[in-house]
This record gives C-alpha cells, structure tokens and sequence, in this order.
C-alpha cells in the first residue's frame, strides 16, 4: 500500500469507520444474548465481558507497536468470551426451564395463556363459569410489554371485568380473576390491540339448571360430536311433543355449539346450545318439538348442519 493512500484514506477515513461497524456489530449481537437471558445471568455475563474487554485491551496496549493483527486478536477473543459466556448462560437458563416448564400448575387450575411474536396463544379460553380461576400468563416477548384485559364485549367499551399488570417479558406471572358468569367474553392486550382473544366460561356438569339426563322431565337424547369442523351426523332423531336432552361432544379445541331452526332459511329459532370451546362435553335440554322435520347448525360454523327429525319425520 503506498505511503499516501495509508495516510490519506486508510488511517483518517476508513480505519474509524470500520472500527465502529465493527463495534456496532459486536454491540447488537451482544445485545441479542442478553435479551435472550433474564435476571441474574444476564448480569453475569456482561460482567465477564467486561472484564475480558478490559483485560484483552490491557494486554493489547502493553504491546509495543500495536499493528491491525494486535486489533483483530482483541476483537476476536472478546467476541469469543462473549459467545462462549452468553452460550453457558442460556444453556443454564434453558435448564432451569425445562425443570418448570409453563403450563397449568394443578389440574383444572391455572390456564395457560402464551404472549409470544406479538400475539396471543391461543387465542380460545374455557373456564369455568361462577368460580375464580387463575390465568398462567408467559409472556415470552423479550423486553417487550404485555398484559390481558377481559371485557363483556367484543368492541373493548365500557369498564374492564379484569385488568391484568403490563409486564415486560421474558417473564411469567398468574392473573388471578373474579368469577365469570356463563357466557362468552373477550380479552385483549392493551400495549397491542391487535393481540385478541376469546374467553368461554362454560357451567361444570352438574352446575346447570333444568332436569339432569334421564331425570324427570327429560328423556335420554341422542350423542352428536363435532370434530374437524363437522357433524358426526347430518341427522338428529328426537321424540315428539317431549322434552329430551342432546349430549353434545366438541372434540377440538375449536367454537361449536347446536342450534334448531324451523328450516334452513334460519326463520325461527326453537332451541340455540351454548357455545363450548372443546374438548368438552355438554347437555342441551331440548324442549317439546311437534312432530316434523326441522334445521339444526352450528352458529360458529353454518356449514356444519343437518335435519332434526322429530317423531319419525311430517
């Protein structure tokens, strides 16, 4: 290299320059370890790396001539400290949750609700109806913040029924909530209102009103299961002019309820189920029908549908 390039160019111009991309490469990938890692590891390693930083450019500056091999060494093996720190620390890190990993802490307990890439999973709850229930919130989104706020309806309005504590993840902490009446709620994160959710709370079998299966006033029904996002049947049988009870069986973790219409036109509604959240199992009391033929659907999914036949078809 000629004397005057070296002194014009390299030295003045591109020496500082490069020194700080390569600086500024070095700070976001370290950055990227440490986002990766939470509480007391995290200090730890970028405590080793700064003393390494200290002790490799020490050593760098007792030398004589410092030449661009002295440069590139010192850069090099701080960038090694670095990764071998930061891959020890996750490695522990890891460990340590693979001994507890999220999830509900009992059965029938805590429900598991994931923040992660912005967005909620999943995005369908089932609780149980009149009860508190705990809500196992990991909020997975390194250094950024979430929460979950429920409401009575799907446009967000009015007063929260609970208003959870915006957390800066990686982190994981239970949002411990009042009961819910049966019905259907919905949920959001208010640092991203784009993250939504829905929430069933179903009544526990047993917990309903009306007459239980064979009890008096209502006669043994038939089994329907959905699964796939289909009936198990296009085709329900029930008796005429007496009460009887539908076991209903939604086997995936999707919406479905059953609902009667006088035909497909979807006129009159004679009997709406509510919506469960599977894998469940639930009963509808069906009330007297006149014997004929009639529509039932789901009404999260119209394409799942059939015919009631009541009485042995009109």
């Amino acid at each position: 290299m000629k004397p005057t390039t070296r002194d014009r160019l390299v030295l003045p111009i591109l020496l500082p320059v490069g020194i700080l991309v390569a600086l500024a490469a070095a700070l976001w990938g370290f950055s990227r370890i440490l986002l990766g890692i939470h509480g007391s590891p995290a200090t730890a390693v970028a405590l080793v790396v700064a003393a390494a930083i200290l002790v490799v450019s020490a050593l760098a500056a007792s030398r004589p001539q410092v030449r661009g091999s002295t440069i590139g060494a010192v850069i090099g093996g701080t960038a090694g400290i670095a990764m071998l720190a930061g891959g020890i620390a996750l490695a522990v890190v890891a460990a340590d949750e693979g001994e507890h990993p999220p999830g509900p802490q009992e059965p029938g307990g805590a429900v598991p609700l994931v923040a992660q890439d912005i967005a909620f999973d999943p995005t369908m709850l089932t609780v149980p109806a009149g009860q508190p229930f705990t809500i196992a919130f990991d909020n997975r989104d390194a250094g950024i913040q979430h929460n979950m706020v429920i409401f009575d309806n799907p446009d967000f309005s009015g007063p929260p029924l609970f208003d959870g504590e915006i957390v800066t993840g990686p982190i994981q902490v239970d949002y411990d909530v009042d009961p819910l009446e049966a019905g259907t709620y919905y949920f959001y994160c208010v640092v991203h209102p784009n993250m939504t959710g829905q929430i069933e709370a179903v009544e526990e079998p047993g917990g309903g009103e009306g007459p239980e299966p064979g009890g008096p006033g209502a006669g043994e029904g038939p089994v329907v299961a959905a699964m796939n996002l289909a009936f198990d049947t296009d085709t329900i049988e029930l008796p005429a002019d007496a009460p009887t009870m539908i076991t209903f069986d939604n086997q995936e973790a999707v919406p479905h309820n059953i609902a009667i219409y006088s035909d497909d036109s979807l006129r009159e509604l004679l009997f709406q189920g509510d919506i469960v959240t599977g894998p469940t199992t639930i009963e509808y009391e069906i009330p007297p029908l006149p014997a004929g033929e009639y529509y039932f659907q789901c009404d999260v999914h119209p394409n799942m549908n059939g015919r009631v036949v009541v009485g042995g078809g009109g």
